[in-house]
Order: C-alpha cells, then sequence, then structure tokens
C-alpha cells in the first residue's frame, strides 16, 4: 500500500552463510622437492568473500530503484479549476509574503549594524546584532508554522477517493518503470533528488486516463 512518508514497493535479499566443513586432523608427510610460498591468509580470505559474496551482492544493489513523486503538485495539475486549490494558492502566496516582508526587515538591521559597526558605534551594533537574532529565530519558526499549515490545509483536500486512484497511478507507473520504492519529495526530510527519477508528471497523466 501506498505510504505518504515512505516507499510502497520493497524488495527483498537472501543471506547467504559460508560453512567451512571440519575434517579430522591426522599427520600427513612433508612432500620432497620444489616448495611454493605459502598464500597469506588474508589474500585467501578476500578471494573466497569475492567470489562467494559478490555475486549475491550485485543483484540487490540493483533492486534498490528509488522515485519520487509530488503529491501536492498532482493535486493542484488535477483540480486546476477547483475553487480548493485556488483558495490553498491564495493563502500560499500570503503566507509567502509575510515571511519576505520579515526577511526584508532583517535585511534592513543587518545594513543598520554594518554601517554602525563603520562608525565605530560599538554598542549600538550590539543592540542591533541582539534584533538580528531574535528576529532569525521568529522567522525560522513562523516559516516552520507556515509549512505545517499549509500541509494541514493540502491533506483535508486528499479525499479519500482521490488517494485510492493515486495510489493505483504511482503503483501503475512503479511497476511500469521498474521502481521499486516511491516517495513523497514533498514533504521535510528529503533534501535533493533528480529529475529523473521524478515521476510526478507520469503519474497525473495516469490519474487523468483512470479518472475518464
Amino acid at each position: 500500500m501506498y505510504n505518504q512518508t515512505s516507499g510502497i514497493y520493497h524488495g527483498s535479499t537472501n543471506e547467504h552463510v559460508l560453512k567451512t566443513p571440519s575434517m579430522p586432523s591426522r599427520p600427513c608427510r612433508k612432500p620432497a622437492g620444489r616448495r611454493f610460498p605459502a598464500r597469506p591468509v588474508a589474500t585467501t580470505l578476500t578471494m573466497v568473500f569475492l567470489f562467494t559474496f559478490l555475486p549475491a551482492i550485485l543483484p540487490a544493489q540493483q533492486l534498490a530503484t528509488v522515485g519520487v513523486v509530488n503529491i501536492g503538485q498532482i493535486y493542484n495539475s488535477f483540480y486546476r479549476d477547483s475553487q480548493a486549490v485556488r483558495d490553498l494558492e491564495r493563502l500560499r502566496r500570503q503566507y509567502q509574503q509575510e515571511i519576505d516582508d520579515h526577511l526584508r526587515e532583517l535585511e534592513n538591521l543587518r545594513d543598520r549594524r554594518f554601517t554602525a559597526e563603520e562608525a565605530g558605534n560599538t554598542m549600538r551594533a550590539e543592540q542591533l546584532e541582539d534584533q538580528i537574532m531574535e528576529l532569525q529565530r521568529f522567522l525560522e519558526d513562523l516559516t516552520s508554522r507556515r509549512r505545517q499549515q499549509l500541509a494541514a490545509r493540502q491533506e483535508q483536500l486528499l479525499s479519500d477517493e482521490f488517494l485510492q486512484r493515486l495510489q493505483n497511478a504511482i503503483q501503475y507507473v512503479a511497476e511500469t518503470e521498474g521502481y521499486t520504492v516511491i516517495i513523497r519529495s514533498d514533504t521535510e526530510g528529503l533534501q535533493w533528488w533528480s529529475s529523473e527519477v521524478d515521476l510526478s508528471e507520469k503519474v497525473l497523466d495516469r490519474l487523468i486516463q483512470i479518472s475518464r
């Protein structure tokens, strides 16, 4: 089943255990003739590992194929003309404007601190530094709260029927394209991904197809 924060398909790997049979000890006679240098134990173990475990490791690595989808983008594109989506976009722009205003205020404080430092007014520069630190903490908290509010509003728009069709579309695209794990790209925690693994457009096309 599709999970909003984790993958929906998982590959499996086999455990390999190398067992060495025990042999009874018996005296052996050293053969006469030419002697060959003994192979170091570390080299022998390395060769055993490569030839025994490497063929099993490589297929397991190939099974983990990760793709990403942007659920918010898919929803907004699918319901582009709906009033609920327009209200959400209006709220998003409103929150962004609020954050931009505080960012401009922060930049102004930094300019004033620089001017005070250039004039040798250490006391004023320290006061401005305190204001800058306080505004930065406020801005970080505000940004986090606004993101959570937008995410909660977005979740309210995702009905059970839509989520079921979305899950079917994601499953179809993942299986068709050969992906074993699908995760959301519009949630906190995912820092970077290649556009080559972004399946949002393909999932949207499939969603439109099965909704006709």
